[in-house]
């Protein structure tokens, strides 16, 4: 599995410029290790065999960026209380979080998962 992102990358991305609670790196490490998996996963839609190696992520600049912000999200999702963001739209609706959190960054995963035909 590639390592898209860290979580002191998360943890940087999301404003935490302290050193982090054992608590805080433990779910951004958990929230590092469930994006770059997901990334793997929509990169890689159908197995081959034998399995292609992993992709550098240094090589995918975008990609990396994508697996920052989606970190982010992963990390910032316990803040919100039963899926609620604090926010509401024009109409006064409360605005939820997405179901997936790679869902803000899928069309950018989407250019890299080519799928071949022959």
């Amino acid at each position: 599995m590639a390592s898209w992102v860290t979580g002191d990358q998360i943890l940087g991305a999301v404003g935490v410029t302290l050193p982090a609670d054992a608590e805080s790196k433990a779910w951004a490490d958990a929230c590092a290790a469930a994006v770059s998996a997901g990334i793997d996963a929509r990169l890689v839609a159908l197995p081959v065999d034998p399995p292609a190696p992993p992709l550098d992520p240094g090589a995918y600049p975008e990609l990396t960026f994508a697996a920052t912000v989606a970190g982010a999200e992963a990390y910032k999702r316990r803040e919100a209380v039963y899926g609620l963001t604090g926010y509401v739209d024009l109409e006064g609706a409360a605005i939820r979080v997405a179901r997936d959190y790679l869902e803000g960054v899928a069309p950018i995963i989407a250019r890299y998962a080519t799928f071949g035909i022959a």
